[in-house]
């Protein structure tokens, strides 16, 4: 389906979008800003009404784009390349949307993960489309993360070890509490690469309720102290992969302890030592304490 010229101005303002889901690395770039500039999609309120309008939903726009990102992404080849820039429009327009409209974007998305991809002759999986739609279900919220737990472990991509750090991390940026137990159940994962994933990916996590936050840190202190205990209990180098898995794990987990914390230590057994001290306190308020 050809765009029609109610929606090609959306194509072309959300080029700065695609650019970055196209753009190798595009995954670790920062989250999207607010979409720019379009025709005014909420009607202007008027000063003596109280509250803002709602954002438009159920759109004719937002149907069209969805039917061609699907047209798009059933072709293959070089209509994936298409198929991105529908997905750099849909993420320029999901904050402005209603929320029938929005949960239509992100399932219409996360769609495109059940498209087969074949790979190359020398066994390279073709991740383009994929990786675009990871990275716009990350910036989704709960609407994301719903998506994007049903494709982390999932048998299609499994063996997809790029596509998995991919979907772990974007799930983690989502920010969303559906996100959590996923994440954190692939502590201690046999995939050292899927392990240090998930441990980045809680990173991000540092703003929920204090007591669920302590039981995150608890897992990924516990997750730490294994692999570390593990190196120490090889004395005489015997096993290359418990260093392998401590040297591909530790950096994030120390970093998301921190995050999680807010308070820094640089061992594992500091660290340890921190939480036996101070895992019925209060954090924030020992933070607090510690600025003043």
């Amino acid at each position: 389906m050809i765009p029609t010229p109610s929606i090609t101005m959306r194509i072309l303002q959300a080029s700065a979008t695609t650019l970055l889901l196209t753009t190798a690395g595009w995954w670790a770039a920062p989250p999207v800003s607010a979409a720019p500039a379009l025709a005014p999609l909420v009607p202007v309120l008027q000063e003596d009404e109280e509250e803002e309008a709602p954002p438009p939903d159920k759109r004719e726009e937002i149907k069209e784009l969805l039917s061609t990102l699907k047209d798009h992404a059933k072709e293959r080849g070089e209509e994936d390349a298409k198929a991105v820039e529908v997905i750099g429009t849909l993420m320029t327009e999901f904050p402005q949307s209603g929320p029938k409209d929005q949960a239509s974007i992100a399932k219409g998305i996360s769609a495109c993960l059940k498209q087969k991809r074949k790979q190359d002759k020398e066994g390279n999986f073709d991740n383009a489309l994929y990786n675009a739609s990871a990275y716009a279900l990350g910036q989704m919220g709960d609407l994301g993360a719903k998506e994007l737990v049903k494709w982390v472990g999932n048998k299609q991509h499994r063996g997809n070890q790029a596509l998995q750090v991919n979907l772990i991390e974007a799930l983690g940026k989502t920010k969303s509490e559906a996100g959590v137990k996923t994440l954190t159940d692939l502590l201690g994962y046999k995939d050292y690469a899927i392990e240090a994933a998930a441990a980045k990916a809680l990173f991000h996590f540092s703003g929920l309720e204090l007591k669920k936050r302590k039981e995150v840190f608890n897992e990924v202190l516990k997750s730490l102290m294994s692999a570390k205990n593990a190196v120490d209990a090889d004395i005489n180098n015997q096993d290359s992969t418990v260093r392998a898995r401590y040297n591909t794990v530790s950096a994030p987990m120390m970093s998301t302890l921190e995050s999680l914390a807010g308070h820094k230590e640089s061992t594992p057994e500091a660290w340890q030592t921190w939480w036996n001290k101070n895992k019925k306190e209060d954090w924030d308020e020992l933070n607090e304490s510690s600025e003043s």
